[in-house]
């Protein structure tokens, strides 16, 4: 087996953002006229197949996950019946399946779990057969699953009193981007992942709801009243990942600061670019910094990877753009 976790990043790698996040937030086409009722009724039963075959990767990425983290000894053996529980839900999907591309996409991918189930190491989602039938499924569902805004959805504001994040500092989020407050009380067991040095994170804003693979956190220092806004970020690098830092486990590189004004304060930003040697995984990320009567905030952009960083730097612009101090 491979180390710890390399089940989750081979899945986010391998399958596809539209597979992982699912459906489209938009309504169904509902035809006003007789005639357009066909080409309406076509359109959804494709996004319908396209999400039940989605779906059932979703599950199977999962119980994987699951299996890999389990105090099992015997977690290999379970990930061998997830791939093939799997390919039998595959194959069940695509006999009813009515595209045959999308059909014969399905058969593929099913063989090629059944193919990794008997292999030496099953957790190989990165495996040829498995990876180009991944990429298949994208390209025939990328349309049927690709997250739409419908004309005139409104612009969330976040970061006011009644928002879904109450914070010291409020701003814009683009459209279908969902924001959740951290608790991290609730969080003791994995509160590790929400702080870095005296920074705690206070919301998340999760990208997959817009089809996105990443996302906007936004962190409080509530004991650092005083500093430079670039003071702040140093001190949010330099607990970023520490323990895997000296371990020799992962490098930093390309770190570049900027200082600047966003919402009328003075502020500071940092562009850089994490490589994980464990899972040879290059991410790269931005943060901007502000001092705010409630303590220093920080707003960190965190794709998943490198490759997404230019998708979801949006989110991230349009934050620094329409930032105000909260009443």
């Amino acid at each position: 087996m491979h180390a710890p976790g390399r089940v989750v990043m081979a899945a986010a790698a391998a399958m596809s953002v539209l597979v992982l996040t699912g459906c489209n937030n938009t309504e169904p086409t509902s035809p006003s006229a007789e005639g357009a009722s066909s080409a309406a009724t076509a359109k959804d039963r494709q996004a319908e197949d396209c999400e039940a075959v989605a779906g059932s990767l979703r599950d199977l990425v999962k119980s994987m996950i699951s299996a890999e983290l389990s105090t099992d000894s015997d977690s290999t053996a379970a990930i061998r019946k997830a791939l093939t529980d799997y390919a039998t839900t595959a194959r069940g999907q695509a006999a009813k399946v009515t595209d045959p591309a999308l059909r014969a996409a399905a058969e593929r991918l099913a063989a090629a779990a059944e193919q990794l189930s008997k292999a030496k190491d099953p957790t190989d989602l990165d495996a040829p057969a498995f990876e180009s039938g991944t990429a298949e499924m994208e390209k025939l569902c990328e349309g049927p699953l690709t997250p739409t805004a419908s004309p005139g959805t409104p612009i969330m504001r976040l970061g006011a009193a009644g928002s879904a994040c109450e914070l010291p500092v409020t701003f814009d989020l683009v459209p279908l981007w969902k924001p959740e407050a951290v608790d991290l009380g609730k969080r003791e067991d994995v509160a590790f992942l929400y702080r870095n040095g005296p920074f705690d994170a206070a919301c998340v804003v999760d990208g997959k709801p817009a089809g996105e693979v990443g996302n906007l956190r936004v962190y409080i220092a509530k004991t650092l009243r005083t500093g430079t806004p670039r003071g702040h970020l140093e001190a949010f690098l330099a607990a970023e990942s520490s323990d895997a830092r000296k371990a020799g486990n992962l490098d930093v590189h390309n770190i570049r600061y900027t200082e600047l004004t966003i919402g009328g304060q003075p502020a500071a930003e940092v562009t850089y670019e994490p490589y994980n040697k464990v899972m040879d995984h290059q991410s790269k990320y931005s943060a901007f910094a502000l001092n705010t009567p409630r303590g220093a905030v920080v707003v960190k952009l965190a794709p998943f990877g490198a490759d997404e960083y230019a998708n979801v730097l949006p989110v991230y612009e349009l934050a620094k753009k329409t930032l105000t101090m909260s009443n």
